[in-house]
């Protein structure tokens, strides 16, 4: 049985409603004007597709501008190496806000202390990371393909941040109860809610019902805002990263690396609101038709002091997954692992101290 994308258990659909449940209409037929209109815009993408520079063999157009070179690296045994599609221009809404500079160290890296012993954790899948340098602590298999589990979530996150209006409202299609064996945020079809209330539930109960809303309020449909997903993963050099889906079930051709997910995270937390949502422990859903409290299943927020993120998730593939994060003395260290046996507190717990008690900053 294919587990849920979150660790923990599911968050059960919200019972408070000032309207009865109505049944939803059948699609209306679009108009004649609205045919015309539809049929105008596709031969302005057309011709605009046409007279548009081709890139390179094997290029793909990015966020931001210019061309991405293929990714390389390490692959899954069933991937066939091919170009990053470019998703429909018309499909995808514009960014909201200018898309963040790519990662660059901003300091020197720390320097290990004479005698410092590495840490034994209870998992082979695993990174320890400078948040300021990017310099890697500790990797074991750190570039290695692994399934991710709803730390995919954190791509989502990133992309509903830079191209949606978080005060905008949505009216969602997704009922979470077809969603069996998913962490949800317990959205139903009526639901009309902001793009920020969707992110919130994306991050904090682990929401495959929010990752669907917001790629399909991103992009329009799930494949495109999956191509998107990928398009971002080469454009940020995420090597061993590969997307399926915006929720991070187990599938085939769905996988990432410790190390990806860390540089994942330390490039959304270049936002002011991704770092809220990541560091939340709960958050108040009141909208004109709804109202419900969601909380962060995270438990190294409660657990770990300094702790400020980032996501957690689960699958029977990925086991106990975490891209973890803390302060200390001024100095930030990231933590991502997979199929972690002795837990994520446990494992967590003993990978941050160890870097922040076994390293010096400069």
């Amino acid at each position: 049985m294919q587990e849920r994308g979150g660790f923990g258990p599911r968050v059960p659909s919200p019972r408070t409603r000032t309207r009865p449940r109505t049944r939803l209409l059948p699609p209306l037929r679009p108009t004649m004007r609205e045919l015309v209109l539809a049929g105008m815009a596709a031969a302005a993408i057309a011709a605009a597709l046409l007279s548009a520079p081709r890139s390179g063999v094997g290029g793909a157009v990015v966020p931001g501008g210019g061309t991405a070179a293929p990714v390389e690296g390490q692959r899954s045994p069933a991937h066939t190496a091919t170009a990053v599609p470019t998703a429909t221009p018309s499909a995808i809404r514009p960014l909201a806000i200018p898309t963040a500079a790519p990662l660059a160290p901003t300091a020197p890296p720390p320097v290990r202390k004479p005698g410092a012993v590495d840490p034994d954790p209870s998992t082979n899948h695993v990174a320890v990371i400078d948040g300021d340098s990017g310099a890697v602590l500790f990797q074991r298999n750190g570039s290695a393909p692994v399934a991710p589990a709803s730390l995919t979530k954190i791509m989502t996150a990133i992309l509903g941040i830079e191209y949606g209006n978080i005060s905008e409202h949505v009216r969602v299609d997704i009922d979470a109860r077809s969603l069996p064996d998913s962490t949800v945020m317990g959205l139903e079809p009526w639901f009309d809610i902001t793009v920020q209330d969707l992110l919130y539930g994306l991050m904090l109960p682990s929401g495959n019902d929010a990752a669907l809303a917001i790629a399909r309020y991103v992009s329009g449909s799930d494949n495109a805002f999956v191509t998107l997903m990928n398009q971002k993963a080469a454009w940020l050099g995420l090597r061993s990263t590969h997307f399926a889906n915006p929720h991070g079930l187990d599938a085939p051709d769905h996988y990432s690396s410790p190390q990806d997910m860390v540089t994942l995270a330390r490039y959304g937390m270049k936002y002011q609101t991704f770092r809220e949502l990541a560091a939340a422990r709960r958050y108040d859903i009141r909208e004109s038709n709804i109202s419900y409290t969601i909380e962060n299943l995270n438990p190294l927020l409660w657990a770990y002091p300094g702790a400020d993120g980032v996501k957690i998730g689960y699958t029977e593939n990925a086991g106990r997954a975490i891209v973890a994060t803390a302060a200390r003395g001024g100095h930030r260290v990231y933590v991502a692992f997979m199929r972690s046996q002795a837990g994520l507190v446990p494992d967590a717990t003993t990978l941050l101290d160890w870097a922040f008690s076994s390293f010096s900053w400069p």
